[in-house]
């Protein structure tokens, strides 16, 4: 089998593994059919024919390519679906985003990969154990270079498994990663002949089982808080429309207003609930605070202004959240720092704009970057790091940012997912947080206009949820956070980066000495 998988040649042995990448978007959420990626990439290895003639180099960069290419159209095509909500002014751009931004995606993992093969230098056993240090290496380069994207990481294909989840605190999403692909990577040596190599997979196995011992059978819970999540599912089409705005608002207190079994102490609206400036209407910050019941906080979404000089056209305008007090004052505030480019702003919007681009969330005005990452504090709660939608993707902003600034014991993640319909967008963005709260070994407490608004455990457990395209409120105490910090919310990346590095250039340097001697 391994023969004529191998013997394909031309648009056979591309298509092939433009197959097997489509087919590994099926291991991620919502289908979460984790096994497809074991079999995705040892058939992937087995395409290899561990040449080093140019020809073959070639073909391996292009086999590599395919693969991932594959794999980022059937993981990423509902980001297309947000270019439907203006669809008069965005539709005909929609190949942009589900089959050119694709290829660019494609561009870093491939490239690492490539890169072990050259190392192996025709060596396929060799190549085959390298392998996944290369993609390490261009998946992490693909979270962090023009302000990063990392989506479906390899190691999101555990999301659904908790107790697989448990190595992220050790070692992050990356390093899960990197031990799934050498498991499949030693499963392809055994069907090479080379049965020793199923020491790899058997590794994983027992990695995995001596991580997930680590979760208690029982959640430790704070005392005295209850929050009331709020899901209104607006459609994306009608959020902004002015005539309606009242009439959103409006359902989000009613929302709110809902009996509840316990006394809330904070209630949850998400991103941009308030489509009006909230620190500039007192007016409707006390109404809003009329609704509360005394003590009781309201945590929202909504934009906000900002003079930036003397000139009253010089504004920025920030992505934020407040909190609200039963006084009618903001007691907190955080603005969203990392932006999404195209989306919250225009890159380059003075070359752009002129050929008829616009940010589609923000449009003619672009959001302002917020400038502290810090967390904040939210009467009741622990110290918050807010995670604004898109950011809570990037495992390292998570992180403990300064020494200087408090230690957060809550991730806040407030999003508005309608932009992609009923897809596997959300999904896969709730697996995303999720894996942020085992690394930073903290609660998650996620509001989602739609989407999946749920509190999590900081062992990656849904205490509580409201599934996609529900309209509702759910009600839940708040786990409280590990005492002691995981390991990679210490460490970060930085280790497992290294150690693939050094683990490629030390395979190269070994291969150029024997090749002396």
């Amino acid at each position: 089998m391994a023969a004529r998988w191998q013997g394909l040649r031309g648009w056979r042995r591309y298509g092939a593994a433009l197959l097997l990448g489509v087919l590994l978007a099926g291991a991620q959420a919502p289908l979460s059919l984790w096994p497809l990626a074991f079999v995705c990439f040892i058939l992937l290895l087995l395409l290899d024919d561990g040449g080093a003639n140019m020809t073959s180099r070639r073909r391996s960069f292009f086999t590599l390519f395919a693969f991932a290419y594959g794999y980022f159209v059937a993981g990423h095509y509902w980001i297309g679906i947000s270019f439907f909500v203006d669809a008069a002014k965005y539709a005909l751009l929609l190949p942009l985003p589900v089959l050119g931004l694709p290829v660019v995606l494609a561009v870093f993992p491939a490239t690492g990969a490539w890169l072990a093969w050259l190392v192996a230098r025709g060596n396929r056993p060799l190549y085959m154990l390298l392998m996944p240090f290369g993609w390490l290496v261009g998946e992490w380069l693909r979270g962090h270079v023009a302000t990063g994207f990392p989506w479906n990481l390899v190691g999101y294909v555990w999301g659904d498994w908790p107790a697989a989840m448990q190595l992220a605190s050790y070692i992050g999403a990356q390093g899960l990663g990197l031990l799934t692909m050498l498991a499949a990577s030693g499963m392809a040596l055994a069907l090479l002949g080379r049965r020793i190599a199923l020491v790899l997979p058997a590794l994983l196995v027992m990695a995995m089982g001596l991580a997930a011992l680590r979760i208690p059978s029982d959640i430790a819970m704070l005392p005295d808080v209850n929050l009331r999540l709020v899901q209104p599912s607006i459609e994306q089409t009608l959020k902004w429309q002015d005539g309606l705005r009242q009439q959103h608002l409006q359902q989000h207190v009613a929302l709110s207003l809902q009996p509840a079994d316990k006394a809330l102490t904070h209630v949850i609206w998400p991103e941009t609930a308030i489509p009006y400036l909230l620190d500039e209407e007192p007016g409707l910050r006390e109404a809003l605070a009329k609704r509360l019941a005394p003590g009781t906080v309201l945590i929202t979404g909504a934009p906000r202004r900002e003079l930036r000089s003397e000139n009253p056209r010089d504004i920025a305008i920030y992505n934020s959240v407040f909190a609200l007090g039963s006084d009618a004052q903001i007691v907190a505030r955080y603005d969203k720092v990392h932006l999404v480019p195209f989306g919250e702003y225009l890159p380059f919007r003075k070359i752009l704009k002129p050929l008829g681009l616009d940010a589609i969330a923000a449009g003619a005005v672009d959001f302002s970057f917020g400038r502290d990452m810090a967390p904040i504090a939210i009467p009741g709660l622990p110290f918050a790091r807010v995670l604004i939608c898109y950011e809570a993707i990037f495992a390292d902003e998570s992180m403990q940012q300064s020494d200087a600034a408090p230690a957060a014991g809550l991730l806040l993640n407030v999003t508005n997912d309608a932009w992609f319909g009923t897809s596997s967008g959300p999904y896969q963005h709730l697996v995303a947080a999720k894996f942020r709260a085992v690394e930073q070994g903290l609660p998650l407490v996620r509001a989602a206009n739609n989407g999946i608004s749920a509190i999590v455990d900081p062992y990656g457990r849904i205490t509580v949820q409201l599934g996609l395209n529900e309209i509702g409120v759910v009600d839940g105490g708040l786990p409280a956070a590990i005492a002691q910090r995981p390991l990679y919310a210490r460490i970060g990346d930085a280790p497992l980066l290294v150690f693939a590095i050094v683990s490629l250039i030390a395979a190269f340097a070994a291969l150029l000495r024997t090749a002396k001697h």
